[in-house]
């Protein structure tokens, strides 16, 4: 693979990271997944270019390397803040269907 190409798919990596934060931050988790899967296919491909290829010692290389570190860490970001209300949100469901449950008790008993 030669540099241009091997620059090409690490700018599609990146907008498919990029592209998964927006989705994220939408809400919207089936989009996210199909765009999580296209980019481990990406990432198989990317993980059979040699480590010593010179598009990683190049200053382009080591620069859009740089910006999708930095997108992948905005991204878990937002992963982990729509993780945490998913949860949230699952606390609560939990807690109000055991009060629902302990009131039914307790209107059984007096009636």
């Amino acid at each position: 693979m030669n540099d241009e190409e091997l620059q090409a798919k690490w700018q599609d990596y990146l907008f498919l990271t990029e592209e998964m934060k927006k989705f994220l931050q939408k809400n919207d988790l089936d989009m996210f997944l199909s765009l999580l899967d296209q980019r481990e296919m990406l990432q198989i491909e990317l993980q059979k270019v040699q480590e010593n290829h010179p598009f990683y010692a190049s200053s382009e290389g080591k620069s859009l390397l740089q910006k999708i570190q930095q997108a992948n860490q905005a991204m878990m970001m937002a992963f982990q803040m729509v993780f945490n209300g998913l949860r949230n949100r699952e606390n609560i469901s939990q807690a109000y269907e055991g009060v629902s449950s302990f009131t039914g008790t307790f209107l059984n008993r007096n009636t």
